[in-house]
C-alpha cells in the first residue's frame, strides 16, 4: 500500500525532553513566576491548613488526606475547582460503596476481593480513558484508585470497614470543601473572566492568519504551527465554557450562544483552510488567473482584519457595507456552471470562490455571535445549537482498562504471596500508576518520571517526619513548619508544574500527620517501600503491556480519521457538519501537538489531517444533495461512496483496496451530463473536491498512483 510509514520521527516531546538541564529549566520556571502565582499558591496553603486544623478537632484518623485533597483540586480558576471538586466527591463516595460491597461480598476470601477491586479499577480507567479530557473523566479515575485506597486497607478489618470508609470520605470532603471555599471567594479567578478574554482573543488570531495566508505569504510550515495554535485555541474554548458555567452565571445564561460561536468558529477554519489551499492550487496551476483573483483575496483578508476587533453588534452591523461588495465581486467573478462541461480548470476557480464566499458569511456570522457574548446577551435570532462531539477511542480505553486490572492482579499476588503488611499500599499506588499514566503516549516512562520526583519526596517526607515534626507541640508551630514545602509546591502548580504532585503525595502520606505521630524511622522506610514497589509494578506492567509510544498513537489517530471518513462515506444516517468538524478538529489537534511541521514525513500526515477535513465535508455535501439527482445519477454517486467507504474502511487497517478515483470520475462525468441546476453544480463540485484532494494526498488516504500522476512539488492541503 502507498500510505507512508512513520519513520524516523523526532516528535516534539523528545525535543522538549533535550532542551537543556534539568535546573536550567526550573531556573525559567522561577524566572516566570508572578503574583497570580504567589495568591494561589498561599490560597492553596491557607485551604490545606484550614482543612488540617479542622480534621484536628474532628480527631480524624488521617488529615493528612485533607490536606493533599487540598492541593489535588486547587486549579488557577475557580470554575476548574468546581468541576474538579465536583467529580472528586462522585468519584470518591462510589469508590467507597463499591469498596464496602467488595469487603462485604469477600472479606473471607482475598482472591475474590483482589479480583473484583482489579475489574473494577479496569472498568473505570476505561471510562475515563474514553472521556478523555471530559470534566468527568476525573470521576472514573476517582472511583476506581478510591476503592482501593478505601477497600484493601478495610479488607483486613472487616468489622472496621465502614468506619474507614467514613473517615476517608469525611477527610477527603473536607479537604475538597476547605479548597473550594478558598479559591472561589478569596480573590477568584473566574474562568467566565478567562472565557471572556478569550473569545476577544480568537478572531484577531484568525484574522491574522487568514490575512498571511490570503496574501499567499506563508511557508506550509508556518501556516501549520499557526493553525494549531487557532485549532488549539478554538478547543480551549469549550472547556473554559463549561467552566465558566460554573462560577459565573452570566456565562451559563448563554451557554447556547456560546456553543453555537463555539460552531461557527470550527466551520470558518474549515473554510479559511479550504480557501487558502485552493488559492495555492491556483497560483501553481493556474498562474494567470491567480494573479486576477490575488487582489480579490487580499481585500477579502483586509475586510476580516478591520472587522475583527468589533466589540458591539452595532458595530458588527457597520462593517455589513464592505462585505456587500467583496460578495458582489466575488458572484460576477464566478464562472458559469456551463463552463464546468467543457473547462476542468473552472471547478479550481469556482470553488476557490465559492469558499471564499462561505468564508465571508461565516465570519460576519461568527463576529455577529461574538459582539452578542460579550455584552451578555442573546441575539434576535439563534440558530439551533450544534453539537460539538470529541472523538472517542473505545479500543484504547479497553486496552488501558485492561492493563490496570492485569497490573492489580500482579500486585496482588505479590502482596498475597508474601503476605507483606504494606502490601495494600503498594497494590494501592499500582493502580494509580495505571490510571493516571496509561492513557500517556509513553506512559512507562511517565511511571518513571513519578518514581523518581517520588525519592525527592521520600527525602524531604523524611526530613519533616524525623526531625522537622517531633520537637513540635502545637499548630501553629506546625503550621509554620509546613509553610515553606507547601507554598513553594503551591508556586509550581500555580506555573503549571505538574510533577511537583508526586512529591505531595509521597510526603502526606509518608509524615501521616495526625493528633497522635509515630516517630519510627522502620515504618517510614517500610511505607517508602510499598510505594516504590507499587510504582514499579505499574510501571513495569506498562512497559511490558504497552510497550508502543508516540509513533503508534500518530498511528491510531490516523487510522481513526480514515474510519471515521469511511463512516459517513458508507453510512444514510444523516450527521450534523458541526458534530464533524468538531470530532475532526479534535483529532488534528491531537496529531499537531505530537507532529513538528518542519519535518517532512511529520508535515505530510498534519497535509493529510486537514485534507480529510475537506474530504469529510464534500462527503457530507454527497449525502445531502444526492437525493435531487435523477436516478441514474443516484446509482453513480452511490457506487463512488460505496468505494470510497470501502476503500477507507482498508486503508485505515492497512489493507489493499482498489481505488476509488475511477468511480468519482464516472460519477462527475454522470452528474454534469444533466441538466444545470445548482444542486447538480454543487454534486459535481463536491466529487471534484474529493476526488482532487485525494490525488494530492495519495499516501495519507493509502492510493497507489501511475508515477505520471503523483505530484511531484510539496502538497498542499486540500
Amino acid at each position: 500500500m502507498a500510505r507512508r510509514p512513520l519513520l524516523g520521527l523526532e516528535f516534539r516531546a523528545r525535543i522538549t525532553r533535550a532542551n537543556g538541564s534539568a535546573f536550567i529549566v526550573m531556573l525559567q520556571i522561577i524566572q516566570k513566576f508572578t503574583w497570580r502565582d504567589g495568591l494561589f499558591s498561599l490560597k492553596s496553603f491557607v485551604a490545606a491548613m484550614l482543612a488540617l486544623f479542622i480534621a484536628f478537632r474532628l480527631n480524624l484518623s488521617a488529615p493528612s488526606w485533607s490536606i493533599t485533597t487540598v492541593y489535588v483540586v486547587s486549579q488557577p480558576l475557580a470554575g476548574m475547582v468546581l468541576a474538579k471538586s465536583l467529580y472528586r466527591v462522585l468519584g470518591t463516595v462510589t469508590g467507597a460503596l463499591m469498596s464496602l460491597l467488595f469487603v462485604a461480598l469477600f472479606s473471607n476470601t482475598p482472591e475474590l476481593f483482589c479480583l473484583a477491586l482489579a475489574i473494577w479499577i479496569g472498568i473505570c480507567t476505561s471510562v475515563s480513558v474514553y472521556l478523555r479530557d471530559a470534566p468527568q473523566a476525573y470521576g472514573g479515575v476517582l472511583a476506581g484508585y478510591s476503592a482501593a485506597i478505601i477497600g484493601l486497607p478495610a479488607a483486613l478489618a472487616p468489622n472496621l470497614a465502614f468506619d474507614f470508609a467514613v473517615a476517608r470520605c469525611l477527610e477527603i470532603t473536607l479537604g475538597i470543601a476547605c479548597g473550594t471555599l478558598l479559591h472561589h471567594v478569596v480573590f477568584p479567578r473566574r474562568a467566565g473572566d478567562a472565557l471572556r478574554n478569550a473569545l476577544h482573543a480568537t478572531l484577531p488570531n484568525m484574522a491574522h492568519w487568514a490575512e498571511d495566508a490570503l496574501h499567499g505569504q506563508q511557508a506550509e510550515a508556518k501556516g501549520l504551527a499557526d493553525r494549531q495554535k487557532i485549532i488549539a485555541s478554538v478547543v480551549s474554548l469549550d472547556s473554559l465554557r463549561v467552566f465558566g458555567a460554573l462560577d459565573t452565571p452570566a456565562i451559563r445564561a448563554i451557554d447556547d450562544v456560546i456553543r453555537l460561536f463555539e460552531g461557527k468558529l470550527l466551520s470558518l477554519l474549515a473554510m479559511l483552510v479550504s480557501a487558502y489551499d485552493r488559492l495555492a492550487l491556483l497560483h501553481r496551476d493556474q498562474p494567470e488567473t491567480a494573479r486576477e483573483l490575488q487582489p480579490l483575496a487580499e481585500r477579502t483578508a483586509a475586510h476580516i482584519a478591520g472587522s475583527a476587533d468589533a466589540a458591539t453588534p452595532q458595530q458588527s452591523l457597520e462593517e455589513t457595507g464592505g462585505e456587500t461588495a467583496l460578495l458582489a465581486e466575488i458572484a460576477a467573478r464566478l464562472p458559469p456552471p456551463e463552463a464546468l462541461r467543457s473547462d476542468p480548470d473552472a471547478f479550481l476557480q469556482r470553488s476557490f470562490l465559492l469558499r471564499l464566499r462561505d468564508v465571508l458569511a461565516l465570519w460576519h456570522e461568527a463576529v455577529w455571535l461574538r459582539t452578542h457574548i460579550t455584552a451578555g446577551i442573546h441575539p434576535p435570532q439563534t440558530a439551533a445549537v450544534p453539537s460539538l462531539r470529541p472523538y472517542r477511542d473505545p479500543v484504547f480505553a479497553i486496552l488501558v482498562g485492561g492493563i490496570s486490572l492485569l497490573t492489580i492482579l500482579a500486585a496482588s499476588a505479590f502482596w498475597i504471596l508474601t503476605a507483606w503488611p504494606n502490601g495494600p499500599t503498594a497494590v494501592t499506588y499500582a493502580g494509580i500508576i495505571c490510571a493516571i499514566m496509561g492513557a500517556r503516549d509513553d506512559p512507562a516512562a511517565a511511571a518513571a518520571g513519578f518514581l523518581k520526583m517520588s525519592v525527592l519526596g521520600a527525602l524531604i517526607g523524611g526530613l519533616y517526619l524525623l526531625v522537622v515534626l517531633p520537637p513540635l507541640s502545637t499548630f501553629p508551630a506546625l503550621v509554620v513548619a509546613l509553610a515553606p514545602f507547601y507554598l513553594v509546591c503551591g508556586l509550581f502548580l500555580s506555573a503549571g508544574v505538574p510533577a511537583v504532585m508526586p512529591v505531595i503525595f509521597v510526603v502526606g502520606g509518608l509524615t501521616s500527620i495526625s493528633n497522635t505521630m509515630a516517630y519510627d524511622f522502620n515504618v517510614f522506610l517500610n511505607d517508602y517501600l510499598s510505594y516504590v514497589v507499587g510504582i514499579g509494578i505499574g510501571g513495569l506492567a506498562l512497559r511490558l503491556l504497552r510497550p508502543l509510544g508516540t509513533e503508534w498513537v500518530v498511528r491510531r489517530l490516523t487510522n481513526g480519521v480514515l474510519r471515521d471518513l469511511a463512516r459517513i462515506a458508507g453510512s444514510a444516517v444523516p450527521e450534523t457538519r458541526t458534530a464533524f468538524e468538531s470530532r475532526m478538529f479534535d483529532r488534528i489537534n491531537a496529531l499537531l501537538m505530537r507532529l513538528n511541521p518542519m519535518v517532512d514525513a511529520q508535515r505530510a500526515v498534519m497535509q493529510g489531517g486537514f485534507a480529510s477535513l475537506r474530504v469529510g465535508l464534500n462527503v457530507l455535501a454527497l449525502r445531502r444533495d444526492r437525493s435531487e439527482l435523477p436516478p441514474a445519477a443516484v446509482a453513480a454517486v452511490d457506487r463512488a461512496l460505496a468505494a470510497l467507504a470501502e476503500h477507507f474502511g482498508r486503508a485505515a487497517r492497512n489493507r489493499r483496496a482498489l481505488s476509488p478515483l475511477p468511480l468519482l470520475e464516472a460519477a462527475r462525468d454522470a452528474v454534469l451530463a444533466l441538466d444545470i441546476t445548482p444542486v447538480f453544480t454543487q454534486v459535481a463540485e463536491s466529487l471534484y473536491g474529493i476526488e482532487t484532494t485525494l490525488r494530492q494526498h495519495p499516501g495519507f488516504f493509502g492510493l497507489e498512483l501511475p508515477p505520471q500522476s503523483t505530484l511531484s512539488v510539496e502538497p498542499v492541503t486540500a
